[in-house]
Parts: C-alpha cells; sequence; structure tokens
C-alpha cells in the first residue's frame, strides 16, 4: 500500500501539481499540465526531470488514459457525460473498478466486483485543492496519482 498527497499549485500558468508523502512538505514528484490545449494533458514527473507516466483526456473530459513513460496503457478512466453523482469506473487491463462519490462528497473508493477497495482518492478540506491518494499494493501508485489529477480536472476545476 502507498500514500501519497496531491497539491495543485497556485499561481502556476497550466495546472500543475505537486506530489508529497503524507505530513512532509518535501516534494517527490509533480504533474505538470500543458497550458493551452483543448484537450487535457499531464505528465508525472520525478524530481530527477524524468517523466513517469501521462495523462490524457478527451475535450469533455469523460475519457482519460494513463500511459507508462514507454506509451503502454496503465489504465483508463470513464466519466459518464451527465449524471447527478460523482462516478467513475477505472479500467487496469481486464480488471474493472467502480466508485461513487455521491453529489456533495469527494471520497472515492474505487471497489471491484467483489467490494474490495484497491484505490481511494480523496478531496481534503483545505484552502488549495488537496487529494490523499491510497493505492493497494497491486495498483501501481502512477495511475492512482493520475486518477486524482483526472478527478480534479472532470468535477472541481473551473475551466
Amino acid at each position: 500500500m502507498s500514500q501519497f498527497v496531491v497539491t495543485q499549485r497556485f499561481l502556476a500558468l497550466a495546472t500543475n501539481y505537486d506530489v508529497t508523502q503524507p505530513g512532509s512538505n518535501q516534494v517527490l514528484m509533480t504533474v505538470k499540465g500543458a497550458l493551452m490545449r483543448l484537450f487535457p494533458f499531464f505528465s508525472l514527473v520525478e524530481e530527477t526531470g524524468s517523466a513517469v507516466a501521462t495523462l490524457r483526456g478527451n475535450f469533455n473530459k469523460t475519457r482519460f488514459r494513463i500511459c507508462a513513460a514507454n506509451g503502454d496503457e496503465l489504465a483508463s478512466l470513464h466519466f459518464p457525460a451527465v449524471a447527478l453523482d460523482k462516478k467513475l469506473s477505472l479500467f487496469i487491463g481486464d480488471r474493472e473498478y467502480t466508485a461513487n462519490a455521491g453529489m456533495f462528497r469527494g471520497v472515492f473508493q474505487c471497489k471491484d466486483a467483489a467490494g474490495s477497495t484497491a484505490l481511494e482518492i480523496f478531496k481534503v478540506r483545505s484552502m488549495r485543492d488537496r487529494f490523499s491518494v491510497v493505492t493497494k499494493d497491486d495498483i501501481d501508485h502512477e495511475v492512482g496519482l493520475l486518477a486524482a489529477v483526472a478527478i480534479h480536472s472532470r468535477f472541481f476545476e473551473m475551466a
């Protein structure tokens, strides 16, 4: 199990996020958004400067693909185009996980058909947009981190 905190940066031209451990201010990774694009695009970058994974979305932010640095797809996220609740489906290979955060809550527990939680993402109450991400051992932490960015882009970002 791995735990991270994803925090949106203030006063950045593009949408950028810092990735830290809970209770620490040391930035482990950065998620960098592309400026002025019709389709959401983000890169997960280690502090060494090397890209680890990417997140690409469609125009209306209902489909996102998480890919490794070599281009292999790690996961995809699907959001309903119209829904009263904040819902998503996460696909990793042939496995499907679903989450329903309700209308007002910001807690996404991605569960498989048996009800086992594989990924938890919840919006932390703070002045900045901040998400706590907990991934189980069989889920890559890159998937969890970029899923949090996709959730923010889909449900919490104004643009």
